[in-house]
């Protein structure tokens, strides 16, 4: 095998690792890369659900590919095509203002759209130089694979524990999967149909076993709170101590007898309750919704950089706002939040968490 070969097949498999390395970073924040993916107003949030996972199992698929070097000019063109509509969409999304993180890599390495770019740029020629000088003829060892997907899987590993501070056992599953997928394909018997087949579907099956999307488990009306005392403080209004005289509140307690509003429960150091509050502002700006009928509702006590602090992790708008005493935020919550409520002429007509949101239900009543 000639240098310039062995320099394009070893850069195949680079390829093909980084292609793998960034379809987990995706899949270990999922929740804001549908939210992305969401944000920018082209389909609705549960086909969000779906699309997401499917850009993430054809990305695994194809650095699964790379790796095992099978199918060289289909995958090499295919690997192409994927990168040059990624170019595309990131050109959009750098043309209409769009500077926050893209999720190439996920939350592990935030890229800017331009960053992005310039990152698919050098794949690219990569690719092209891989296209035209690897060997198709050689296909690496069982052995080599599995030494390939497990360093891919301890690098990640290590990344994502000093980065997210915590380490996802469904992402190292899922390398897991996409090792024995590679595995499988570097056997002899890999080209009968029986065995492709399979092959060719396990990373799509797998990223949706592992990580459903919410709409399949996650329904309205599942969300334990205190209706009764959400009732009478904030239709009725007859609680004295529903604010702290020591809070300055941006609104006072609105009735909603008459009103249809979204009021969300969100304490400033919960991690779903800015994940719900990124979908909650997405959906009132992408259905121009007003932004008087959204109420966030806090626990007071805090300092104020961290309620500023929320606002900002979770790209949300600053809606109308009320800080309420904390025991009583307990009590109404139960303690488990986010609790995001759908409240039409004084009565609760939804109740959410913060993968039960429904955004059909939510802007057929706010957008009247």
């Amino acid at each position: 095998m000639q240098p310039v070969t062995k320099l394009a097949s070893v850069l195949k498999i680079l390829l093909g690792a980084v292609f793998i390395f960034s379809a987990v970073s995706k899949y270990v924040t999922i929740d804001s890369f549908e939210i992305y993916v969401y944000s920018f107003g082209l389909f609705p949030l549960v086909m969000c659900f779906y699309l997401s996972r499917l850009l993430i199992a054809a990305e695994l698929l194809l650095g699964i590919a790379l790796i095992s070097h099978r199918n060289h000019r289909f995958t090499s063109i295919t690997s192409l095509l994927f990168l040059l509509f990624f170019v595309g969409f990131l050109v959009y999304a750098h043309l209409i203002g769009r500077t926050d993180n893209c999720h190439c890599f996920g939350d592990l390495l935030p890229f800017n759209p331009v960053q992005s770019i310039l990152k698919n740029a050098v794949m690219i020629v990569a690719l092209l130089f891989i296209y035209k000088y690897s060997a198709q003829d050689w296909h690496p060892r069982w052995w080599l694979v599995l030494i390939i997907y497990l360093l891919v899987a301890v690098l990640f590993g290590f990344y994502s524990y000093f980065v997210l501070h915590a380490l996802n056992l469904l992402s190292i599953v899922l390398i897991l999967v996409a090792m024995a997928v590679g595995i499988l394909a570097s056997m002899p018997f890999y080209s009968r149909w029986w065995i492709t087949a399979p092959l060719l579907i396990a990373p799509f099956i797998a990223t949706f076993i592992l990580t459903p999307p919410d709409s399949w488990f996650f329904k309205e009306g599942d969300v334990r709170y205190d209706k009764d005392l959400f009732i009478s403080t904030f239709v009725n209004n007859d609680s004295d101590d529903a604010i702290s005289d020591t809070t300055q509140v941006a609104l006072a307690l609105p009735s909603l007898n008459k009103s249809s509003k979204l009021v969300a429960f969100f304490s400033p150091s919960c991690s779903f309750c800015r994940l719900a509050a990124e979908k909650v502002s997405t959906i009132a700006s992408r259905n121009d919704i007003d932004k008087n009928k959204v109420v966030y509702v806090f626990p007071d006590g805090y300092e104020q950089n961290r309620y500023d602090d929320f606002y900002e992790r979770a790209n949300s708008e600053k809606f109308s706002e009320i800080r309420i005493n904390r025991d009583l935020f307990v009590q109404i919550t139960r303690a488990a939040f986010p609790v995001i409520l759908l409240v039409n002429d004084g009565e609760v007509v939804a109740a959410y968490d913060y993968r039960a949101i429904n955004e059909q239900q939510i802007t057929n009543l706010l957008s009247k």
